[in-house]
């Protein structure tokens, strides 16, 4: 008798890498925390691109983290990642509804004003953003 086979394009129980913002938050958690990780100075955008979640409703601190790190690239890169040469010269950032996927609501932004705009807009129904 053959076994049966299944096929899985997602698994419920992994909501934590499921989803970008989810991912996202689960590897900075990761690396703030590793112990190893902290100690050679390796941080999360050593290994993933430049990315922040951001709320309608978020903490100032991830904001400010995003407006901080936009300047720090459009002014001639950023130190903080070890990688510079993986951000273009000219600012690009994409902006994604978390809620949505196959690519809709995607958006790409240089400046720093269009981005807040768009995402605090009062009509836009998403709550999260990863840009």
């Amino acid at each position: 008798m053959k076994k049966p086979r299944f096929l899985f394009n997602h698994f419920e129980v992994i909501n934590g890498i499921c989803t970008k913002t989810n991912l996202i938050t689960s590897l900075r958690a990761y690396y703030e925390s590793c112990e190893s990780a902290k100690a050679s100075g390796y941080n999360i955008f050593d290994s993933t691109p430049t990315t922040f979640v951001i709320a309608r409703a978020s903490e100032e601190r991830e904001i400010y983290q995003f407006m901080k790190r936009f300047k720090q690239i459009g002014s001639g890169g950023s130190k903080n990642e070890r990688v510079p040469h993986k951000h273009c010269t000219e600012n690009m950032w994409v902006v994604k509804p978390a809620a949505l996927n196959q690519g809709r609501g995607i958006q790409v932004f240089r400046q720093l004003n269009e981005i807040t705009q768009f995402i605090f807009e009062k009509n836009q129904r998403e709550s999260f953003w990863v840009v």
